[in-house]
């Protein structure tokens, strides 16, 4: 194959996406050799096995250069034909396809017909995604638009958690016992916001959500919480906010005096994320906690007075059957939370899964399976908010964000649409600066490792502050 990094990408992803099982290489000796050649207008894709021919393609491209999704096109039509079966999502295998979804819907102004017709064309998506891609897509639009420069959004990121579990690839650290880690990150994140406090009034910008995500927020004791709620409330005119989400996912970190501060500071969004209502998955993945502690806290969570709750539950965990995961659905639906993210279990990169067994699975969840989880939800007054999937997901899958009506999660809504700029605080935290002219996403990054944040941490925001200038004066 050229060495061309972009087609390798795809094609590694696609090949992975067909035969979730097997190594891919693009060097050495293989059962399965797929041969790609680029010589002037042709493209010729090649499988042999055994020094057999299995089957070759010519795709023709007249005039203009081959660019990356153009040969992930001519690849998947070719690996399609070889597997015998296509995919949902078709040449797709990036995370945001309801952002493509919005991007035919505005060119052609609204038309949902002629955007479903370059969608399918386009990357060969299956009727059924490409619908719920736009309809998701036309349903978010009130949420995005119209557009307003001044106004961002914004992620303050504690990746710090009281254990790692199996599955995690996020960057988060496991909390030391005597809690200075805990410490010293909590002093350095208030000097990170108090800048950017600066920043976002010297460029009058206006905060529209906040989100505060980890790891494990809820980790930082009351005090600390209050230090941070404190300085958050403080620096920033949340005057205008429209929603102030609080990541407490794990029920042994959070109290009823937490709560209680949490609500005192305005946060109108919570989340509990019981990932699994089986015991002995919470158990074999590293949870601290059972599915009784869930329900707990969530009826803490109730008593304190939320009245929009986010609740997510994984597909794939400790090989759970699909009647297993059904169970678990139920039994959050009868909780009935505001919001209900299902997420197909994706074994990534620095992940302890992935370090042990590789990305290799057992597809045990049919496309009938996914459609009773979609019609359970339905039944119950929840439809699908927002989507974005994960590469190596359990069924080539997706991760969809349900809700009751009038109870989107709006962060997560213009974080995926990137029709926004959102202001990235802490450790391992990713800003993006929009660009409405030129469309546009900048990213801007900060270091990782925690304790290197800790370290330097004036000099690590000084140089995101910079960057974060540069991009916002082409706004």
């Amino acid at each position: 194959m050229p060495d061309i990094p972009s087609w390798r990408n795809g094609a590694r992803e696609l090949t992975k996406s067909f035969f979730p099982n097997v190594k891919v290489t693009f060097e050495g000796v293989a059962d399965l050799v797929i041969q790609v050649t680029h010589e002037s207008d042709n493209i010729v894709i090649t499988a042999r096995c055994d020094q057999q021919e299995l089957m070759q393609e010519t795709y023709w491209k007249s005039g203009k250069p081959v660019d990356s999704n153009e040969f992930k096109g001519f690849f998947y039509r070719f690996i399609s034909c070889l597997a015998g079966h296509t995919l949902p999502w078709g040449s797709l295998t990036g995370i945001k396809p309801v952002k493509i979804a919005h991007e035919f819907l505005l060119n052609h102004h609204q038309n949902a017909d002629q955007a479903l017709k370059d969608f399918q064309d386009q990357y060969f998506v299956s009727t059924e995604k490409a619908k719920l891609a736009l309809s998701i897509a036309k349903n978010e639009m009130t949420i995005i638009y119209p557009n307003d420069s001044k106004k961002v959004s914004l992620y303050i990121g504690v990746p710090i958690c009281p254990a790692k579990c199996s599955y995690c690839s996020f960057v988060s650290t496991v909390a030391d016992k005597k809690g200075q880690l805990c410490a010293d990150y909590l002093q350095a994140l208030l000097i990170e916001i108090k800048a950017f406090a600066q920043l976002l009034c010297e460029r009058h910008l206006v905060v529209d959500t906040l989100y505060i995500g980890g790891g494990t927020p809820s980790i930082f004791s009351e005090e600390q919480l209050e230090k941070l709620l404190e300085m958050v409330t403080s620096e920033f005119d949340l005057s205008g906010i429209r929603e102030f989400t609080f990541e407490a996912g794990r029920p042994e970190t959070t109290t009823y005096e937490k709560l209680k501060l949490l609500k005192r500071y305005h946060v109108n969004r919570l989340c509990l994320n019981p990932q699994s209502m089986n015991d002995a998955t919470l158990s074999a993945v590293g949870r601290l906690h059972t599915a009784e502690d869930i329900r707990n806290v969530y009826r803490m969570i109730r008593t304190v007075g939320f009245d929009c709750v986010n609740m997510d539950l994984i597909v794939g965990l400790n090989e759970e059957s699909p009647e297993m995961v059904l169970s678990s659905l139920q039994q959050v639906i009868q909780l009935h939370p505001e919001n209900l993210t299902v997420h197909s279990l994706a074994i990534k990169k620095g992940s302890r899964l992935r370090e042990e067994e590789g990305c290799q699975y057992e597809q045990i969840f049919s496309k009938d399976f996914y459609d009773e989880i979609s019609k359970c939800l339905n039944r119950s007054g929840y439809h699908p908010y927002y989507l974005y999937r994960q590469k190596y997901a359990q069924g080539n899958g997706e991760n969809i964000g349900y809700c009751l009506s009038d109870n989107e999660g709006i962060y997560n809504i213009l974080m995926m649409a990137e029709r926004q700029t959102i202001i990235g605080i802490g450790a391992g935290a990713t800003g993006k600066v929009y660009e409405p002219q030129q469309n546009r996403i900048n990213k801007v990054y900060t270091v990782k490792d925690i304790r290197t944040y800790n370290m330097r941490s004036e000099e690590i925001i000084a140089k995101k502050i910079k960057a974060y200038q540069q991009y916002l004066e082409k706004i």
